[in-house]
């Protein structure tokens, strides 16, 4: 049991850290590094592999697929609109996401990561004019919020949607 609490603590701890990193980066330079990404989708499959080791496989399986659907994604957008909507940091950062929490709750991280994103755009607009609409916002904040979230929710709350 004290075993179990003290793999959870270092694990919010590196998660935090990582996180905290990875927004104050992106926030200022517009760019989530590959090597902060590395250390969340290492952490990641980390403490799946002490936790839930039987549910490694799953994990990547996921974390793959959540790469792979927003790398088309960014793509399908650039080729609809010749513009890059979404960064390829920010794809890394959803796929490496992915290793840290269950899938079932990607959805929820999704939506709060959108929902931040548009209520910061939304109050720009109202702080400064319409034509922050139309300005680059890093998207790796927010994801970086929405990770936490649900990380929270599923470490506390233990809502892992009846999935082990």
């Amino acid at each position: 049991m004290q075993t179990d609490v003290a793999i959870l603590i270092v694990g919010d701890l590196a998660l935090a850290a990582i996180l905290v990193a990875i927004a104050a980066v992106d926030f200022r330079r517009q760019v989530i590094p590959d090597p902060l990404n590395m250390a969340l989708a290492a952490s990641g499959l980390g403490f799946q592999l002490i936790i839930q080791r039987e549910n490694a496989p799953m994990q990547l399986l996921v974390a793959a697929l959540t790469l792979a659907v927003f790398w088309a994604l960014r793509r399908g957008h650039f080729l609809l609109t010749g513009r890059i909507g979404l960064g390829l940091g920010d794809v890394k950062m959803l796929g490496a996401a992915a290793l840290w929490i269950n899938p079932l709750l990607l959805p929820a991280l999704l939506f709060i990561a959108s929902a931040a994103a548009l209520l910061f755009v939304g109050g720009q607009v109202v702080a400064t004019g319409p034509a922050a609409a139309r300005m680059r916002v890093p998207f790796g904040p927010f994801i970086a919020l929405g990770l936490a979230c649900s990380w929270l929710l599923e470490q506390f709350v233990g809502l892992n949607l009846g999935m082990p």
